[in-house]
């Protein structure tokens, strides 16, 4: 499996102004982000059970959960590592959150029907999942001055 099939359709961008106004009235509310991501197969029932687990979880119980529990089929376990981690590291740049500080509020799959050349294909199927991951940012500790 490639890198490219992870399309992330729905992300939607962050309020920097927002954050930094939390930071300066000491009010930290959770930051939402959404990620919609294309499977260009059907994942496995086993998998599909894994996932609904997810809600709630913290991010590093996830990634425990995809490297233990899914190390029967490679390529699923390898889509939904990239997947987990590119999502992470998006959040972790765009707002300094803590990997420790990452949650996933909500996961969603859906079957979505493959058009290709404007024909259904034998009733093929993908599935395009929703992720809705929840992170707590908290400003640096400030380094006290120190007189010379």
């Amino acid at each position: 499996m490639n890198i490219s099939s992870l399309i992330e359709d729905g992300v939607y961008p962050f309020e920097k102004d927002k954050v930094k106004q939390n930071y300066q009235k000491g009010n930290f509310e959770p930051i939402f982000q959404t990620f919609n991501v294309k499977y260009d197969k059907t994942l496995s029932a086993r998998t599909k059970l894994i996932l609904k687990t997810w809600k709630g979880k913290a991010f590093y119980y996830v990634n425990e959960d995809i490297l233990y529990l899914l190390n029967i089929d490679q390529v699923e376990q390898d889509f939904l590592l990239k997947i987990l981690h590119s999502m992470g590291i998006f959040l972790q740049n765009a707002t300094s959150a803590s990997f420790f500080d990452i949650y996933i509020y909500d996961i969603n799959i859906t079957e979505v029907p493959y058009y290709k050349s404007q024909k259904l294909e034998n009733g093929t199927l993908l599935d395009s999942l929703t992720f809705t991951l929840k992170c707590y940012v908290t400003p640096p500790p400030e380094k006290p001055e120190i007189p010379w």
